[in-house]
């Protein structure tokens, strides 16, 4: 089994630009993390975007759907922006039906020191080798189905939306 990871960008592969004092995306860390993590996993990686996800809309969520479609591989990790994670997930689900598909993101770049995203990178892989065929997110060690996952924004982390739970 292949696990294609799909890179749209986000906070998890932003940099500190020291000439104009800004965060950046230029490039994917992605490589890096495979590494570190010493994944042993079959996987596939394929940039779509480098994006955040607050300047994504609906042409971007539909193309990243039909890169999914296309995909023969039936289990895709997507590593993506958090702010939209959820919008993202939703068209997902709603034009695609016989995959496993698991989102991730991070609260802070990977290349600071403190980061989050290589806690949540395994725990998407492992997710989307154990999880039946549908949508989620995976956040701060939790498997959210994808309609059940709201961001808390005051908090800095996912938590389920009133009256549902995670995995």
């Amino acid at each position: 089994m292949t696990v294609k990871i799909l890179l749209t960008g986000g906070t998890i592969d932003k940099e500190y630009d020291k000439i104009h004092g800004e965060l950046v995306l230029t490039r994917s860390h992605i490589d890096q993390m495979i590494e570190q993590a010493r994944c042993r996993l079959d996987v596939a990686v394929e940039t779509h975007m480098l994006k955040d996800s607050l300047q994504m809309d609906d042409k971007d969520r539909k193309n990243i759907a039909e890169k999914c479609l296309s995909f023969s591989e039936e289990k895709i990790v997507i590593v993506h922006g958090t702010d939209t994670m959820v919008e993202t997930a939703s068209v997902l689900a709603d034009t695609i039906s016989d995959k496993t598909i698991v989102l991730f993101g991070a609260m802070i770049p990977y290349s600071f020191g403190n980061s989050d995203a290589l806690f949540n990178f395994g725990t998407a892989l492992a997710a989307v080798q154990a999880l039946p065929t549908g949508v989620y997110l995976t956040m701060n060690g939790i498997i959210f189905p994808y309609d059940k996952v709201r961001k808390n924004r005051a908090e800095g982390y996912f938590e389920p939306k009133q009256g549902s739970g995670e995995i």
